[in-house]
This record gives C-alpha cells, sequence and structure tokens, in this order.
C-alpha cells in the first residue's frame, strides 16, 4: 500500500481486479511526455493550417478540430501503453454511478458564479444594462450551445487533460502543484488561438488567459478527485464555464478581464484553503479501489 500513490498497479499478493482503471486519480506518469507531445502536435498542426488554408475566413471548425488534440492523445498513448482494455477504462471515466453525489457540480457552480458575478461588476462600474431582446436571444441558443461546447467545444478536451493527463501529475506531483503546472501546459497548448482572427483568444491578453487557465485548472482538478476520476461532471463545468463566458462577451463585450482573473482566483484559493492542497485527493491517493 506504500506506493498506492505512485502507481495503479496491485500489489503482487492482491487481486489484479482490485483497481479499477477508470476510477483512478493518481497514477505513475507513465505516457504524460508522449501525451503532451501528441497533444500539442495535432492541436497546432490544425490551428496552423487553418490559420494558412482559410485566409481571414471563419475559424471556428479548424479550432474545434484542433480542440480533439488531447482527446486523441489520450487514446493513442493509453493504447500504446495498456491495450485496448486501458481505452476502454479511459472513456468509462464517462461512466455517472457513484461519482461523488453533488459535491463535484457544486464546486462547479462556484465558479461558473464567480464569471457570472464578474459580468455583473463589470456592468455596475460602467453603469451600463443589459439589452433585453439581446439577452433573450442569447438565452434562447443555450440549450445548443451547451450541447456543441460539450461535444465539441471544450467538453472533449477533458477526457485528456482531466482523464489522462491529471492522474499521471498527480502520481509525480502534490495536487495544488500538479494542477498548478496543468494549468500552465493547458494555457501554452491555445497559444496558436491568440494570433487567429476570429477567436476568443484573440481578444484577451495572454497573461490574464494564463492565470486563467491556472485558476480554472485548480477548480476543475478538484470537480475530477471530487467525482473519483469521473470526467463527465468537468465536462459539464467546463462547459458551463465556456458557455456563461461567452454570454457574458456578447451581452457585455467583455473578454475575460482582471475581475473575471480575480473572481476565479478567489474560488480557487478558497478550494485550496479549504482543502489544505489536496483539492479533493485523499491522503492514500486514488487507486479506483
Amino acid at each position: 500500500m506504500v506506493n498506492d500513490h505512485l502507481s495503479t498497479r496491485p500489489h503482487p499478493h492482491e487481486p489484479t481486479d482490485t483497481v479499477d482503471q477508470a476510477r483512478t486519480t493518481v497514477v505513475a506518469p507513465r505516457g504524460l511526455t508522449a501525451f503532451l507531445v501528441i497533444a500539442f502536435a495535432f492541436s497546432w498542426t490544425a490551428w496552423w493550417a487553418g490559420t494558412h488554408l482559410l485566409a481571414g475566413a471563419n475559424p471556428m471548425l479548424v479550432v474545434i478540430a484542433g480542440g480533439f488534440g488531447p482527446m486523441v492523445a489520450a487514446v493513442v498513448v493509453t493504447a500504446a501503453t495498456s491495450g485496448w482494455s486501458g481505452v476502454g477504462a479511459l472513456f468509462r471515466r464517462y461512466s455517472l454511478p457513484r461519482r461523488g453525489g453533488i459535491a463535484p457540480y457544486a464546486i462547479a457552480v462556484l465558479v461558473v458564479l464567480a464569471i457570472a458575478a464578474s459580468g455583473a461588476i463589470s456592468l455596475h462600474l460602467r453603469g451600463a444594462t443589459v439589452d433585453e431582446t439581446l439577452l433573450n436571444a442569447a438565452l434562447a441558443t443555450v440549450p445548443v450551445q451547451f450541447l456543441l461546447i460539450a461535444v465539441a467545444g471544450g467538453g472533449n478536451e477533458e477526457l485528456g487533460w482531466r482523464g489522462f493527463a491529471l492522474p499521471r501529475l498527480q502520481g509525480a506531483l502534490p495536487p495544488l502543484a500538479a494542477n498548478v503546472v496543468l494549468g500552465a501546459i493547458w494555457a501554452v497548448w491555445h497559444a496558436p488561438l491568440f494570433s487567429m482572427a476570429g477567436t476568443a483568444q484573440s481578444q484577451v491578453y495572454f497573461p490574464a488567459y494564463a492565470l486563467l487557465c491556472v485558476g480554472l485548472t485548480v477548480v476543475l482538478g478538484h470537480v475530477f478527485n471530487a467525482s473519483r476520476g469521473g470526467v463527465l461532471a468537468v465536462v459539464l463545468a467546463h462547459t458551463a464555464v465556456n458557455v456563461v463566458s461567452g454570454l457574458k462577451a456578447t451581452l457585455m463585450g467583455d473578454p475575460a478581464g482582471v475581475t473575471e482573473v480575480a473572481l476565479v482566483s478567489l474560488v480557487a484559493v478558497v478550494l485550496v484553503t479549504a482543502t489544505r492542497g489536496r483539492l479533493g485527493l485523499g491522503r492514500s491517493g486514488g487507486t479506483g479501489r
């Protein structure tokens, strides 16, 4: 049991079925470098090619295509290191039963409210009001937006970032450090989008975006750990964040700025303080037992 925090391999004298790979939150970091290389290569190639081929046209299709890089990398590396049974376990992270109850969703609500509050504060400071016609039109599209973003607009990344990468980072680093590193990686992964006209990132300063990514990653990491290695709650949280951020930008013309970064960071700090840096990860690590 001493090495449970470093590996999900069962002890030689234990039954081989005692570890459910679909419920691990801490594993040995095997394959992590290959995952990052493939994820970045897939996404950056798609975004680079799109920038040159589209020549000023709407970049959304190539942005979406590149967004599948983390998922593709997770599947490829898992297949190479653990075979198709490992790939099956990877996709079973989407299962819902016994995944931490309401706690993961309550954590997600905190960060969504923080983003919404940043918009309200911005309105108050400017003495502005929301156009009700525009608000109603935007709200009418939310169900469709939520579905599309969950499938191909951010939620699709989570099988890679949380389902594959985070357990391996948590196998090499303490939970807080693992999530901060993943947040920095996530920010850099988005880098090509900052020079692509028409993307949300092109309207944001990279330093502010990087801080936002780290704060969100800390929150999403807690959601993942509270979900006992499940990614469905993380997909829903990531999707809700993107939907609310999109509404905020549409209604207020207010991309991620100081207020949003500060409030999201505050939520992250509260979670870190409340969990003493464990972010929902038990002292013995998560081995899916």
